[in-house]
């Protein structure tokens, strides 16, 4: 393995940073070893303190451990390790929209499928809460995108299953941060509120098939209004 020398602005985060980066490329697996801290000074050009407060960092990400005799390894990570949202956005790197968009599909198809079978009555007044604070904030020209991606954490939260939750809140920083770029386009804003609607309703009337068939076409469609994607609506 190669590293750069780190920025001298962060130098323990850069030094992260980069360890993440082999993490996200498969650089690095379980049960490897890591390279003593003489070395990763010399690879880093850091000092000492430097590098042991890097490895402190990735210790506390459950990423590495030190094995008497051996030295630094990889862990061995369970998924809950890689849905931990200070890392998840790393983990995903370069990933295109047309993945991402893919992946969203595959598990929140599936999230509102659950759902509209074990949504319960306060499942169902927080989700309508949501959606009314959005209608609000949208008539008073006030940001919405929070509301949004909460809008779809809230749906996981219906849904009763832990690690569908725990991949949604890892997703939450990215849908905020996807949602920034829509504040001042009124139409899709209206459109999402509208299409959010239709999806709470299809979950309270408990119908699965049509939930599951209108967050597909949700998550296409804003994908494709927001120029994410190029090919035709599905």
């Amino acid at each position: 393995m190669t590293f750069k020398s780190a920025s001298r602005k962060t130098l323990a985060d850069s030094v992260v940073e980069q360890f993440l980066e082999q993490f996200r490329r498969g650089e690095l697996k379980p049960g490897d070893r890591l390279p003593t801290e003489r070395e990763l000074m010399e690879q880093f050009g850091v000092g000492r303190s430097t590098v042991r407060e890097a490895l402190q960092g990735l210790a506390r990400l459950n990423l590495i451990e030190g094995r008497p005799g051996v030295g630094t390894v990889v862990k061995s990570l369970d998924v809950t390790s890689y849905l931990r949202p200070d890392i998840f956005s790393v983990l995903l790197g370069d990933s295109s929209a047309e993945e991402l968009l893919e992946a969203r599909e595959i598990i929140e198809v599936a999230i509102i499928g659950l759902a509209a079978q074990r949504a319960n009555e306060h499942d169902l007044a927080t989700l309508e809460t949501m959606l009314t604070t959005a209608e609000e904030a949208l008539a008073c020209g006030e940001p919405t995108y929070e509301l949004s991606a909460l809008f779809h954490v809230g749906l996981a939260q219906a849904a009763h299953n832990k690690l569908l939750l725990n991949i949604m809140l890892s997703l939450y920083e990215l849908l905020r941060a996807r949602g920034r770029q829509t504040v001042d386009l009124h139409s899709y804003l209206r459109w999402e509120i509208d299409s959010h609607r239709e999806l709470f309703e299809l979950v309270r009337a408990g119908d699965v098939e049509g939930a599951r068939q209108a967050m597909g076409a949700h998550l296409r469609h804003a994908a494709h209004r927001l120029g994410e994607i190029v090919d035709d609506v599905r």
